[in-house]
């Protein structure tokens, strides 16, 4: 009798993590459905708990402060995103010339997704908020961190090349540059750059990757100055 009593005590406790771990992922999902459609400025944290389906209690306990329960947000849904992304593109049987330009193409769906929109808004609110500028700068490192172990993963024959940073640094300071101009020249204009601008950033990669593939290593250790603080 006592093991069956044991038994349904770890049941009960399974299930209650898995709704304290439910509650968490809604409260984070919707933090960012809020960011997306209210803006920084207008989003309150009780329109974000009742997005959510909790208590502002629930929410305060797992998220004391505004900014802590926002990049975390953000944090949260970036490696969901990169996730999903790893699974959906199946690089296995492409070569390297073709898994650049598979790369590039999901990169540049994330950053025309409501993650990308939602970083964007606290971005802008950083500039005047000296604690939420702090918490984006680790959130800045954590997801470089994330996408540098994504990359390595994808292309193998980089790992060690310390000139991929910098070019992975330059791809993604480009591809958010020009999804920043979306709220103010439309998707379809912006799209319309993006196709114009693909080929010739591919050629530079290209370009790139057979100059470094022949560069000594000492070379290489050179150019890797982008990013180095992340």
């Amino acid at each position: 009798m006592p093991v069956a009593s044991e038994k349904k005590t770890t049941r009960e406790r399974r299930t209650q993590a898995e709704r304290r771990a439910a509650s968490r992922a809604a409260l984070l999902d919707a933090a960012v459905d809020c960011l997306v459609e209210d803006g920084y400025a207008n989003l309150t944290t009780r329109r974000v708990a009742e997005r959510a389906g909790v208590s502002q209690g629930t929410q305060m306990h797992y998220f004391p402060t505004k900014t802590q329960f926002l990049t975390e947000a953000i944090r949260h849904v970036t490696q969901r995103f990169a996730r999903e992304a790893l699974a959906r593109t199946d690089l296995r049987e492409l070569d390297e010339t073709r898994r650049r330009e598979a790369i590039l193409d999901e990169l540049w769906r994330i950053h025309n997704g409501p993650v990308f929109q939602a970083t964007l808004e606290l971005w802008i609110a950083a500039r005047t908020d000296p604690d939420l500028s702090e918490a984006m700068r680790e959130l800045e490192r954590d997801v470089t961190k994330l996408m540098l172990g994504g990359a390595a993963e994808l292309f193998p024959e980089r790992r060690g090349d310390s000139n991929f940073r910098v070019y992975l640094d330059a791809t993604l300071a480009l591809i958010r540059g020009l999804a920043m101009t979306t709220p103010v020249d439309g998707s379809k204009a912006v799209e319309r750059r993006w196709r114009a601008i693909k080929p010739h950033l591919l050629a530079f990669v290209g370009s790139y990757a057979s100059v470094t593939r022949d560069a000594p290593m000492t070379d290489r250790r050179d150019a890797a100055v982008v990013g180095r603080d992340s």
